[in-house]
């Protein structure tokens, strides 16, 4: 780390943690590029939240309040769906 860069966390659905690299400036759309190539995935199906409420790829790390060490979870966008039997 370097500046005023630190690291967040990227829980996934299967409880894995990713750490990135991140700058308070930095916005959302950034790090769901970086955790998604990493992960080798679209980030378009990907939905990022923090405390329950999803991640605004516009925002950025200083307005959304993060430091260091906090946690966003990482959850796979579900389409269409139907009804319970």
């Amino acid at each position: 780390m370097s500046g005023n860069n630190f690291d967040i966390q990227v829980q996934s659905e299967d409880g894995s943690i990713t750490l990135l690299s991140v700058s308070p400036d930095m916005v959302m759309k950034r790090v769901f590029l970086t955790y998604c190539r990493e992960k080798l995935i679209d980030w378009k199906t990907v939905r990022f939240v923090l405390d329950g409420k999803r991640i605004s790829p516009a925002k950025t790390i200083d307005e959304l309040g993060l430091k260091d060490g906090d946690k966003i979870d990482a959850m796979f966008s579900q389409t269409g769906g139907g009804f319970a039997n």
